[in-house]
């Protein structure tokens, strides 16, 4: 039987994980087997290899569910590509198609979803079974690299172009300089928002130059400066119409609360497996909307690759290593030390 070479979490414990040699996928007749260029290293992929999350890996599995390549085999119903073919792919590796929700678009919460690199095989490994469903064409202006990170962009564009509400001439306030952070100053960028406040902390001042870059207005160092401060005394005073929490954990929120100005929305990205500790009246008393954001979908899939291939986004800057699976270990600890903002890792044979 044809082997790989893949990264592969064994146990839900910390530090299981290891390169494996397991068998190449086995596609059906309506999946293409892509083989990988590049593959992206999410910040959640750390935690789960030290096993810093509220839930269990389905054990063993491949890590990773960034990435692009070219199509090395075709099942025999998949209509619209062929061997060859350039692609990236959605997260989505499973799901049920046929719920409400499903049918409505929103098959990104389909109680049957099942994730690439977190319920089934995902992608650092040469080869990836991939449902034609969740496949996108890459245009001719978009290269493999930087493909394997169309899913940040993604979920900054469906969290601030369509679950937030932004208007040219906003305030609108960033919590976190990492990948998703920084794609969405540009979508708050591309929605024409006045002032745009990106906020990091200790080791994110290279981060914030790219937020910078990205078309934020202020850039804020929370270890050295009371963001409040500035976000209050912006306009009318009453503080920021959209706050994007991408960080995710307690002090966050309560950062969100206090510079929201009434009647305006926090969008929340960010993951906080421990308890909030501490009050959500500020929610009530300033008629605030809390908005829970995961995910993504097919049509933002495209709109992103469109955005990309026009030269509207630029996510060159955000990939500071590159490496081969072997060294993922390494890939991680850059991004756990701040050291790299988006790692990218390539297949061995």
């Amino acid at each position: 039987m044809d082997t790989m070479k893949a990264v592969i979490k064994y146990d839900n414990v910390a530090g299981a994980t290891e390169v494996r040699e397991i068998p190449i996928p086995q596609t059906g007749p309506k999946d293409v087997l892509v083989k990988a260029a590049y593959i992206g290293v999410c910040g959640t992929d750390p935690h789960m290899h030290l096993n810093k999350v509220s839930f269990k890996m389905n054990v063993p599995l491949v890590f990773g569910h960034e990435f692009a390549g070219t199509i090395e085999k075709v099942g025999k119903e998949v209509t619209g590509y062929r061997v060859g073919d350039r692609v990236t792919a959605e997260t989505h590796a499973d799901y049920c198609g046929e719920c409400t929700l499903c049918r409505t678009n929103k098959y990104h919460l389909c109680r049957e979803r099942k994730g690439y690199g977190f319920h089934t095989h995902g992608a650092f490994a040469k080869y990836v079974k991939v449902p034609a469903r969740i496949l996108h064409r890459l245009p001719d202006e978009v290269g493999l690299k930087e493909a394997s990170l169309i899913e940040p962009i993604c979920v900054a564009y469906k969290s601030v172009i369509i679950n937030s509400n932004v208007h040219p001439g906003d305030t609108v306030v960033v919590i976190g300089p990492g990948p998703i952070g920084l794609l969405c100053v540009k979508m708050a960028r591309i929605a024409g928002a006045g002032n745009i406040v990106a906020i990091g902390t200790e080791g994110d001042d290279r981060r914030l130059d790219i937020a910078r870059g990205y078309g934020a207005t202020k850039v804020i160092n929370s270890s050295k400066e009371n963001p409040a401060d500035y976000i209050m005394g912006l306009g009318d005073k009453y503080g920021a119409d959209l706050v994007v929490d991408t960080a995710g954990s307690s002090p966050t929120l309560a950062l969100s609360m206090e510079v929201v100005r009434p009647e305006g929305q926090i969008t929340k990205i960010g993951w906080g497996p421990k308890p909030v500790g501490l009050s959500l009246d500020p929610l009530i008393a300033k008629s605030v909307t809390l908005k829970g954001h995961f995910s993504h979908t097919w049509d933002v899939w495209e709109k992103c690759l469109a955005l990309i291939a026009n030269g509207q986004v630029d996510l060159k800057p955000l990939i500071t290593h590159e490496l081969s699976i072997s060294d993922w270990e390494k890939g991680f600890e850059l991004v756990e030390t701040k050291e790299a903002l988006k790692v990218v890792l390539t297949p061995e044979d």
